[in-house]
């Protein structure tokens, strides 16, 4: 149920019955020589799609203006700076709750994502807003069972990114795609050019560099086209359930309004 192969009378019904749009965010940048750069956002718009089709809500275009900032030095990448990148997506919100959208929620594809949508979902409540605001991603949705499962896939490690978990996934996202001719000769394992620094809690911004500075994890040759389609089949399950609870929860827009008239109160005391 895409946004952009819905007509108007379609849309309108979607919108008065579910309440409810998805954003499959992503990213643009080098996932090695093998993985196109748009996977992180065709993976979580497929795996958006594939659950609206079992939970039925609106899917919004994949979004791939967000955070990722540690890919900068590849070509590829696209990235807007940090201040824009929070206002043009909280406009963005502000536009899908325009259509009658009571929950949004957003389903990162992006790893690098996480802790920027973290802090993103804070600053909402700066503001009052028509809408309630959920973030999820296929691995935070699965129950231990569906973890280990999806665990139970892979033949190497280390997994992170395109590795063969992420290259099987879009290998069955988007079939003959992938270049597996170009994939390293031998294993990516850490280069922990940081160890000095993490045994002390210390953290800098180039951590995931220091490891990975081909932004390619393990042993993405293993991949196939089949353990992605188990994959896909254990991540669009629990996207699913968790549109479900989201649709029935009632305590965070209850709560959200609570928490506003508070900020109200506060102003005039």
């Amino acid at each position: 149920m895409k946004w952009t192969e819905l007509v108007p009378s379609e849309f309108a019904k979607l919108v008065r019955e579910e309440k409810i749009c998805v954003i499959p965010m992503g990213s643009l940048e080098r996932h090695g020589e093998h993985i196109p750069f748009g996977c992180d956002m065709v993976v979580a718009e497929t795996l958006a799609g594939l659950a609206a089709g079992r939970e039925p809500c609106v899917v919004f275009p994949g979004y791939y203006l967000a955070q990722v900032h540690e890919a900068a030095c590849f070509t590829g990448t696209v990235n807007l700076p940090q201040a824009m990148a929070v206002e043009v997506l909280s406009r963005v919100l502000d536009g899908i709750a325009a259509n009658g959208f009571e929950k949004i929620v957003i389903l990162n594809g992006h790893g690098g994502n996480s802790h920027f949508l973290e802090y993103f979902s804070m600053s909402q409540l700066d503001e009052e807003r028509s809408y309630a605001l959920y973030i999820i991603s296929a691995t935070s949705a699965m129950t231990e069972e569906e973890r280990n499962a999806l665990d139970a896939l892979w033949e190497t490690r280390p997994l992170g990114h395109a590795c063969e978990l992420e290259t099987s996934i879009y290998m069955a996202c988007c079939p003959g795609l992938v270049r597996l001719d170009l994939t390293p000769d031998h294993g990516v394992d850490p280069l922990n050019r940081f160890s000095h620094l993490r045994p002390e809690g210390i953290h800098n911004a180039l951590w995931w560099y220091a490891d990975y500075p081909q932004n390619v994890v393990g042993r993405p040759a293993a991949a196939t086209e089949e353990k992605g389609k188990k994959a896909v089949e254990i991540m669009v399950t629990a996207i699913a359930r968790s549109l479900r609870i989201i649709k029935e929860d009632q305590t965070a827009p209850a709560l959200q309004k609570e928490f506003m008239e508070k900020v109200r109160q506060k102003g005039l005391s």
